[in-house]
């Protein structure tokens, strides 16, 4: 027979708890007053330190240590025993991370545990001998100088940004576009709901899958999408200063555009098609009708439209069609639109988070499991997000951050154009001594230095970043290049030097500097001021022209080809045929033809007029009959055999 046993839940163990304990801190006010009782009212030590709950060693040895010639007792917490670094130097780090994030080279946990070693180093500061294994600090000073520092400093994930964006965004360049929008602001009275934004955006059949719960210890999990790469389709957006929108554009990627597109997509909105999916200037040109169709702005009543410099925004049908319906169009300066255009600072970013959610939903939906999204299903699932992120709220303040609406051309301070900060250089024309200057040589870098450093920080320090970096350690902190001339020598009260600094080693190839000679870089302007207008108009014509001389100089390199024939050794094959294209007209009987070039003029050669082409080369000539293309200049034409 089996004996029942009982057991009490006393008798039973339970398990540990993995949880760390930590051990409260004494409380300063008790401390204090158990002190004073053991002097004042003569009460054991034992006693004072039971009533007030602290340990009698550490109580008695307050009362070892306190001077009979003090008045009162005054309980300092002794946490410098054990720290590295004093309130001053903490700080120092302090302000130097967050002058490095701000001018977009922040340190990672990884690069904070390296400067600090390297700083304790150099400082010969006395550290935990575990720092010198790893040649960086340990995991419990970082947590703890977080812990301490958790008001002004957090773990975030920094969003890419480029090099041309973050230098473009400078006190020029926003000085330069205010003076044009203040230059239209006083063409007229404008209400909030005059003022208005364009841009585009790219959605996509595939997400980014959400966050989602799953078990512990799975290193892979996945996330349903409809492809690996998603098919690209473009909305085009307008919103005002007063919190208004007008109907959006749908770019898909077809030759042709078909009404059942744009199913369940916003109330009033139109489509177009373009084989990239991306917008051009045909497509803008159609949006911009069907924008004036919704405002209807006049030459009496104008509106400002404020957009950036694509190329598909900078054509003359679009400008004329602007200004002869009362449209100012005020172009952003080119890689600032990230901070000045409320489109992408307050509207798009809600916009694409929602979009996403939008499309991990009907994924999940059960009607929908195994199916791929399709272009057909955009603009329903847009929709969603559009109604979702388009809200007054999120446009007005667009506008209000980027200082369009109110006005506030002094809303970015110097903060703001710290990135900007490591390509800060003299503009050599403005030095007389700057056609003196000699080329660099191989051996030699020019280095660019930032022009604002972290001056706030205290003077204290005893130390200049540049030592840091020069330390004979194996670590590496990924901070900004600088030069390897060390020209900061290791001073009292020398502060953090400033972060940043660009290395100019290799120039480019001349190829590749005279197509950017040839590229016209945009800038804030009006579009539809006549001057601008008239330069738009020259830049569009000598872009056709070297385009058409590059077409030229493709032909001539095809004909020369097919001169350049190879000789054989028998003397049947000295006389070589020539080799003509199937569509080439060539007859034989104008082998012996000769061709006076002063009989004719180019002048009366007019395009689809056949001529003769003799062409010579090193060893042999030929005759051939072409057709006119069309006309570079007077003294060239593009001709096809």
């Amino acid at each position: 027979m089996t004996a029942l046993h009982l057991f009490s839940l006393d008798s039973i163990s339970m398990p540990r708890s993995k949880e760390k304990k930590k051990r409260p801190g004494l409380s300063k006010v008790n401390v204090e007053r158990a002190v004073q009782e053991v002097l004042n009212t003569n009460l054991s030590i034992r006693a004072a330190a039971k009533q007030f709950g602290i340990a009698k060693s550490a109580l008695a040895r307050h009362i070892k240590n306190f001077s009979s010639g003090q008045n009162q007792f005054v309980y300092n917490p002794n946490y410098q025993v054990k720290k590295v670094f004093n309130e001053t130097e903490e700080s120092e780090l302090v302000n130097y991370i967050k002058m490095a994030a701000k001018m977009h080279y922040g340190l990672n946990l990884a690069n904070v545990k390296k400067l600090a070693y390297e700083y304790a180093i150099t400082n010969k500061k006395k550290y935990p001998i575990q720092w010198d294994e790893k040649k960086k600090a340990g995991d419990n000073w970082l947590r703890c100088f977080r812990n301490r520092h958790s008001a002004s400093l957090s773990l975030r994930k920094p969003e890419g940004t480029s090099l041309a964006r973050s230098t473009s965004f400078n006190k020029e360049t926003v000085a330069a576009f205010f003076k044009a929008y203040k230059s239209a602001l006083a063409k007229g009275k404008f209400e909030p709901s005059r003022i208005y934004n364009v841009d585009e955006t790219g959605i996509t059949t595939v997400q980014q899958p959400p966050k989602i719960l799953a078990p512990k210890g799975v290193k892979q999990i996945g996330g349903m999408t409809s492809a690996e790469r998603g098919v690209l389709v473009t909305m085009i957006c307008w919103i005002n200063a007063a919190g208004n929108t007008v109907p959006p554009l749908f770019v898909f990627p077809w030759a042709n555009f078909k009404n059942h597109m744009l199913k369940g997509a916003p109330v009033g909105a139109i489509g177009a098609a373009n084989k990239s999916g991306w917008s051009n200037a045909d497509v803008f040109f159609k949006y911009l009708q069907h924008f004036i169709s919704h405002v209807k702005p006049t030459i009496e009543d104008k509106v400002i439209l404020l957009l950036d410099n694509h190329e598909s925004h900078v054509s003359i049908p679009t400008i004329d069609l602007a200004k002869r319906s009362g449209v100012i169009l005020v172009t952003f300066h080119p890689h600032t639109s990230h901070r000045m255009q409320p489109l992408d600072v307050c509207v798009y970013g809600p916009f694409k988070t929602y979009y996403s959610s939008a499309v991990s939903n009907w994924m999940n939906t059960p009607g929908n499991a195994g199916k791929p999204i399709t272009i057909y299903d955009v603009a329903e699932l847009a929709n969603t997000a559009y109604l979702k992120a388009f809200t007054p709220s999120n446009i007005t303040k667009g506008f209000q951050v980027s200082g369009l609406y109110p006005l506030n051309s002094d809303i970015f301070g110097e903060q703001d154009f710290l990135p900007s900060n490591v390509t800060d250089r003299t503009d050599p024309s403005l030095s007389k001594a700057s056609s003196q200057i000699k080329p660099l040589s191989s051996n030699e870098t020019s280095v660019i230095t930032a022009a604002v450093s972290p001056q706030t920080m205290s003077p204290s320090l005893n130390v200049s970043l540049s030592e840091l970096e020069n330390q004979p350690s194996s670590s590496d902190i990924t901070m900004p290049p600088r030069s390897s001339d060390n020209s900061m020598t290791k001073t009292e009260n020398t502060p953090l030097t400033s972060i940043g600094g660009m290395t100019s080693q290799n120039r480019l190839p001349r190829e590749r500097e005279r197509l950017q000679e040839d590229v016209k870089k945009g800038k804030a302007r009006i579009l539809t001021d006549t001057p601008e207008i008239n330069e738009i108009q020259k830049d569009k014509e000598k872009a056709m022209q070297r385009k058409r001389k590059l077409e030229l100089r493709k032909t001539k390199k095809v004909v020369k080809r097919k001169l350049n024939m190879e000789e054989t050794s028998s003397e049947e094959d000295n006389e070589n045929e020539w080799e003509v294209d199937d569509d080439s007209d060539n007859d034989s009987s104008l082998a012996d033809l000769e061709i006076d070039p002063t009989s004719f003029s180019l002048e009366n050669i007019q395009q689809g007029d056949f001529i003769l082409v003799q062409l010579k080369g090193k060893k042999h000539s030929g005759i051939f009959v072409a057709t006119v293309i069309s006309r570079v200049d007077n003294n060239d034409l593009i001709i096809k055999y």
